[in-house]
């Protein structure tokens, strides 16, 4: 049973017992109709509170994958988070990097795993407690086939670059890069946005871009046949990686049963599964300030989301 319907018990029972036992102001004859009320009164507000308590908590889980990829790589940690808090866990994403950022603030998310420049929104803007970080730090690459001519980021002049989400930290980093070297989109670069990193990469290495902007996980994620096609010619420095946050309603008891759950799974056999499978390397505290380092990020991200929003109503 979880935290929040221990509390519902413990409130309702009890009250109920004492108006019954009290029976103040009822006669005998009255006794019997007010006992119905109460009855009625008590099947309404259980009708109301079990489903709320009884609802599964949602896990969100950014696109920085396929969905099938989270699925795949994210279920075995939403079945553990359950059954380790004795609730049941949902796990969710989001068609884009806009979509997961709005359910975020919505509050649509009990506990989120997300890029470390939307940990830095959720948590200045959204009231989420970040928990835990992962160990490996992130960075973006820019790869190209590895029998390709080009060995540095001005040898893309005039060609084009596959990029997942351009809201991926990977691409707000990258995209200052190629700038300095003079490249930027509709000038000496075309860019093909194609959703995901291992889209991206796969664009490469099947000839239909030039290089591609992909993430550090991402990256090792790929299968050997398709990294062995692959060069890397530049990277960003390295970044804090994803952060585990939970909404501010989520209590202080239940935020640490949902910290030693995600830490225990790491050490369990699925858990070390899930770590070769990722390349994350474990999980710890956030260092203080850490989040700091992707304020700039974050910012830029802010500004993007809004420009959208304008040119959406602009469109209406």
């Amino acid at each position: 049973m979880s935290v929040f319907q221990d509390t519902a018990c413990a409130c309702l029972f009890p009250a109920s017992r004492k108006l019954v036992a009290r029976g103040v102001g009822m006669s005998r004859e009255s006794t019997p109709r007010t006992a119905k009320f109460l009855t009625a009164a008590l099947l309404v507000f259980l009708a109301v509170a079990v489903p709320a308590a009884s609802a599964p908590l949602r896990f969100g889980v950014f696109p920085q994958l396929s969905s099938r990829a989270i699925a795949d790589a994210y279920q075995p940690l939403a079945d553990h988070l359950g059954e380790s808090i004795g609730h049941p866990v949902g796990l969710e994403s989001a068609k884009d990097y806009s979509t997961f950022h709005e359910r975020t603030l919505t509050g649509e998310y009990d506990v989120v795993l997300t890029a470390p420049h939307m940990a830095w929104l959720a948590w200045k803007e959204g009231g989420y407690r970040p928990v835990l970080i992962y160990e490996e730090p992130a960075k973006g690459f820019v790869v190209v086939r590895a029998d390709s001519a080009y060995h540095k980021l001005g040898d893309l002049r005039d060609k084009t670059i596959a990029i997942p989400d351009p809201n991926a930290v990977a691409n707000i980093r990258l995209a200052r890069m190629l700038e300095k070297s003079g490249l930027s989109p509709g000038r000496r670069l075309t860019v093909a946005e194609v959703g995901t990193h291992g889209n991206a990469a796969t664009h490469v290495s099947e000839n239909q871009a030039d290089a591609a902007v992909v993430g550090v996980y991402p990256f090792f994620q790929l299968s050997k046949a398709v990294r062995d096609k692959l060069r890397i010619i530049a990277g960003t420095p390295d970044l804090p990686g994803p952060v585990f946050l939970v909404h501010p309603r989520t209590t202080a008891l239940r935020e640490q049963e949902i910290r030693l759950a995600v830490e225990k799974f790491m050490h369990d056999e699925a858990g070390s599964v899930f770590l070769k499978k990722t390349g994350f390397g474990g999980v710890r505290a956030l260092r203080e300030a850490e989040l700091r380092q992707v304020e700039g990020d974050a910012l830029e991200l802010k500004r993007r989301f809004q420009s959208q929003e304008n040119a959406a109503g602009t469109a209406r």
